[in-house]
């Protein structure tokens, strides 16, 4: 199933640490894994629900943005995981109030992860 997810991944993911503020879902944050310009894949480190159906507004602190204020994002659900102690959850992305901030983080995360050509 994880090869599918993958596969069908619009934009490269960057893996990131973070905290995710879902109030509607949890008064405890959850964690940033990875995130892109249409998505994010996060966990909690323990069992939620959550409607698949429905939209939810994100606040997402990353831990190496210089910017130390929350991207908000409005995101739905795609795909929910729960083993034992954990649920993982991906998000599309719909809306981003802060569109230009997330923009410009994912573009410096690609600087970071250009080789420059050896000749």
């Amino acid at each position: 199933m994880k090869k599918d997810v993958i596969e069908k991944r619009k934009d490269i993911r960057f893996p990131q640490i973070g905290r995710v503020d879902i109030a509607e879902i949890s008064s405890m944050p959850g964690i940033l894994d990875d995130i892109s310009l249409s998505g994010l894949k996060m966990h909690f480190p323990y069992l939620i629900s959550l409607n698949l159906e429905k939209e939810y507004k994100l606040k997402v602190l990353l831990s190496n943005f210089s910017d130390n204020t929350p991207l908000q994002l409005l995101s739905k659900p795609v795909w929910l995981r729960e083993d034992e102690n954990e649920t993982q959850i991906g998000f599309q992305n719909l809306y981003s109030p802060d569109d230009a901030r997330l923009k410009d983080f994912i573009a410096d995360l690609k600087k970071q992860n250009e080789f420059p050509e050896i000749k």
